[in-house]
């Protein structure tokens, strides 16, 4: 019996295989055969011809950890032909919570008007599942946000017994499903954290059998030192590493990640079990306050707000480099609630109008905003970009939050790789200027990401395999986003399948709602 065939696609398996004419028949949750002319035995039937089907892609560095809650179909992933977002990334994650991580995640739910019903990683799940969202979601646990529960946001090494409640809270996170730990190393309070610290709770991932993602403590002039930081904790602590977004910032590394490359591939041939990924732009995308350097933001938003009023305290920032750098005419304002007029421009153009110097005016939107003004960055070479895309063991992520072109989350002009990221590897790298073949491209955002995951049965078209697919033309796959109009739908993803029902049809969400909590230990391989 099949509940669903996809006649006559062009098959790309996700393997890396050579793509072949085959159906796809699938029924309940599964593929159960990929083969020429199978019998319809009264499925729906989906006309394929001329399409490509391969697996759904597996987003595996996310920020849409709050996104369902706001809007169910995850509309601007889900349209990527996304079929699962990995959450928690860069050192905070929506669970657990208590003492200042919890005042912190009310504060930016509170922004989105949603109502926090959890503070385990259980209920936080559970949560997730109760909001149906049209797609599937799993998520790590933050690093910082492990901190914060256990001693706040203080910039100093854990004590003994802070350091054992921190692995015990981050191992029954686990037990409940999360798939492992993300560190945010340039985001106070992750960057407070210590070499030995992480590597003490890396051993905690590593004997539940998760993965140890981390937005790597420099991207820029300290590339090579931040690199090897991880490539340690993965040596002490034999965790599997994920090297979130990989990059050189700043137009003096540019041509750096040839030498961090080496670095990891040479770790990798002595064992070291370390991937990375990254996203197909030559901008980031993050907060204005990664321009205040870390001391300021001890204790939290609240008290770094209270400290950029303090004169003194400007002063003194001035006088200190910041990882990221302070290039105003590159930061570009993304999105600042009470001043949706600011979207679009530059530090350097606002400030200018204000008649106000760059850092001055920089403070004084982050108190306005209660630390929330968020920024696109120009800051990368697009030769870098290819450079990093080429390599087999780059995966693909947006390093977004779902968005949508209607709602609460059409605000602003954020980046554009929230509508754009896997369209544009497929259309633009992989078609146009040929950097990685088209079979090569779909493994990277499907079957790479999920041998990662360990997601049984996912990233791949054969039978028994999950039914997450997506049917996209290869000749039109193009991203449609821009920085000054990201809230657009790519063209040429035509449907996508969740857990084997129709979640985008002919281009348009469908009413139906398939997606789940993936669980480590239940759909995804624990120890």
């Amino acid at each position: 019996m099949t509940d669903l065939l996809l006649r006559g696609g062009t098959v790309i398996d996700g393997t890396g295989a050579p793509a072949r004419m085959a159906d796809v028949a699938i029924r309940d949750d599964r593929i159960v055969a990929v083969g020429p002319d199978l019998a319809a035995d009264g499925a729906r039937v989906i006309d394929a011809g001329g399409k490509a089907v391969a697996p759904g892609f597996i987003d595996i560095h996310s920020h849409s950890d709050e996104a369902m809650f706001v809007n169910d179909a995850l509309e601007s992933a889900l349209h990527m032909g996304v079929t699962c977002v990995v959450c928690g990334n860069c050192g905070g994650s929506s669970a657990p919570v208590s003492g200042l991580a919890e005042a912190e995640l009310d504060r930016e739910l509170a922004r989105l008007a949603v109502k926090r019903t959890w503070s385990s990683f259980a209920e936080y799940a559970s949560a997730v599942d109760r909001a149906r969202p049209a797609i599937n979601v799993c998520s790590f646990v933050g690093h910082g946000t492990l901190g914060s529960c256990v001693m706040g946001a203080e910039d100093r090494a854990p004590t003994a017994d802070e350091l054992r409640r921190m692995r015990a809270l981050l191992a029954t996170s686990m037990d409940e499903g999360a798939i492992g730990m993300a560190s945010g190393l340039i985001y106070p309070p992750s960057a407070f954290g210590t070499t030995d610290e992480l590597a003490s709770l890396c051993a905690v991932v590593r004997e539940k059998g998760g993965l140890y993602a981390s937005h790597i403590r420099n991207e820029s002039s300290r590339l090579l030192d931040a690199v090897e930081e991880n490539l340690e904790i993965g040596r002490r602590s034999r965790v599997r590493v994920e090297l979130s977004h990989h990059k050189a910032a700043g137009q003096s590394n540019w041509g750096r990640v040839r030498e961090s490359t080496a670095l990891i591939e040479a770790a990798r041939a002595a064992g070291v079990d370390v991937t990375a990924d990254q996203y197909p732009y030559t901008a980031s995308s993050t907060g204005l306050a990664v321009t205040i350097p870390n001391w300021v933001h001890e204790g939290g938003t609240a008290k770094m707000c209270e400290r950029l009023a303090d004169p003194a305290v400007r002063a003194r920032i001035r006088t200190e480099e910041v990882e990221t750098g302070r290039a105003w005419d590159r930061i570009v304002i993304a999105r600042a609630r009470h001043h949706p007029e600011w979207a679009g421009k530059t530090v350097a153009q606002l400030s200018a109008e204000a008649a106000r110097d760059p850092l001055e005016w920089s403070c004084d939107a982050l108190i306005e905003h209660d630390g929330a003004v968020d920024i696109v960055h120009h800051s990368m070479s697009e030769d870098d970009v290819r450079y990093v895309m080429a390599k087999p063991w780059v995966a693909i992520g947006s390093d977004s939050r779902a968005n949508a072109p209607y709602g609460p989350l059409s605000f602003g002009k954020p980046h554009p790789r929230s509508y754009g990221t896997f369209p544009r590897v497929l259309g633009r790298y992989a078609r146009d200027e040929k950097v990685l073949a088209l079979v090569d491209a779909v493994r990277k955002m499907t079957a790479l990401p999920a041998s990662r995951l360990r997601l049984a049965g996912g990233g791949i078209l054969r039978g028994g395999a999950r039914a997450d697919i997506v049917l996209f033309d290869p000749s039109t796959i193009a991203d449609a986003a821009t920085y000054d109009d990201p809230h657009r739908y790519p063209v040429g993803i035509e449907w996508v399948i969740v857990n084997g029902g129709v979640a985008l049809e002919r281009g348009e969400t469908s009413r139906e709602r398939h997606g789940r909590f993936l669980r480590l230990g239940a759909e995804l391989g624990g120890a």
